[in-house]
């Protein structure tokens, strides 16, 4: 795919690999393909990294000199980090300089480390430029293949299979959103919740199905790992004493923030004409997509959770217990 004279091949539809940007244009189009991650292995471009992460990409640094291979060592902590990444949702972008050897080599160790083989390695990768160029590296693989056994149980995948598409409900609860922020709108001009100050953020909110899984996907797919790490374990903490996403008075993750959050500011009046309506659409949608896991809707009371459960993650224990409970309350079950 082109993109403003920068090109990527996808490797699957969340793993491309390429040739390292070499301008300002290149990471617009690199960010304009959705991708928010890179693994870069240039070392011979010492500051690129940096670059990179200035215009706002999660970056991995993996120098490789050029024509050599990885360390093992240092290649597995890079895997490990593409894997989550990956398992999370996030686009990543592996380039070395061309996109070629180093590049090649890297990914080719990837898909070994994910069971394919060497033949449905190959076979991923036939027709992309990036493959090992030479003899160190196709040794390197042949090397890396023998410790990484071939996946034979059942059938190696490389594209997360989830349950259900949770991106059309997504895309409803934004709009949702869109209409609270034209009615309330915030900017730096006016008082407004997690942009400018952080007076409500010493009260730990409850959340809806729908508020609590479209944050948590945020959290997942926008934020560093480190910072993600340590939201998670300020979301643990006890006592909690404030939202785990309020940072120097920013929430870390504006465009998730909560309803709650963003009527803060308004008179009650009219906070109460438009929250109204809003909680009939929040658990219209909640119970939507509790209808897409399981087929049924929710009983009272609606689905509920605390903001750093949702952060997280432990909220996937409170719901599956929920899923029990109700699943023995349908008809035609014993309680």
């Amino acid at each position: 795919m082109k993109h403003a004279h920068y090109r990527v091949d996808w490797v699957t539809d969340n793993l491309a690999v390429g040739q390292a940007p070499m301008s300002y244009d290149a990471l617009d189009a690199i960010r304009a393909l959705g991708i928010g991650a890179v693994l870069n292995l240039c070392a011979e471009f010492c500051d690129l990294h940096w670059i990179e992460e200035k215009a706002g990409f999660e970056v991995y640094y993996l120098p490789i000199p050029d024509e050599e291979a990885p360390d093992l060592a240092e290649l597995e902590k890079a895997l490990d980090w593409l894997d989550e990444c990956l398992y999370l949702g996030k686009k990543v972008l592996v380039h070395c300089r061309f996109g070629i050897g180093r590049t090649g080599t890297v990914v080719n160790a990837y898909l070994l480390r994910k069971g394919l083989g060497h033949r449905l390695a190959g076979k991923t990768l036939k027709g992309l430029k990036s493959q090992p160029a030479n003899f160190n590296q196709w040794w390197f693989i042949r090397k890396y293949g023998k410790k990484e056994k071939p996946l034979k149980i059942k059938q190696p995948s490389l594209n997360n299979q989830h349950l259900v598409d949770l991106f059309p409900f997504f895309s409803d609860h934004q709009q949702l959103l869109s209409r609270i922020d034209e009615a309330a709108p915030g900017d730096e001009s006016r008082p407004c919740c997690g942009l400018n100050h952080d007076r409500c953020c010493c009260t730990i909110l409850s959340l809806s199905f729908i508020e609590t899984i479209f944050l948590s996907h945020l959290v997942n797919t926008t934020l560093p790992r480190q910072a993600r790490l340590d939201l998670i374990d300020r979301a643990i903490a006890t006592p909690l004493t404030r939202c785990p996403l309020s940072v120097d008075g920013r929430c870390l993750v504006p465009a998730g923030r909560p309803v709650a959050c963003r009527l803060f500011d308004l008179e009650t009046d009219r906070r109460q004409a438009i929250e109204t309506p809003l909680q009939d659409g929040l658990k219209r949608l909640s119970g939507d997509v509790y209808f897409a896991f399981t087929s049924h809707f929710p009983h009272d009371p609606p689905l509920s959770f605390p903001l750093p459960h949702a952060v997280s993650g432990k909220y996937v224990q409170t719901l599956f217990h929920r899923l029990l409970r109700d699943q023995a309350q349908a008809p035609g079950r014993s309680a």
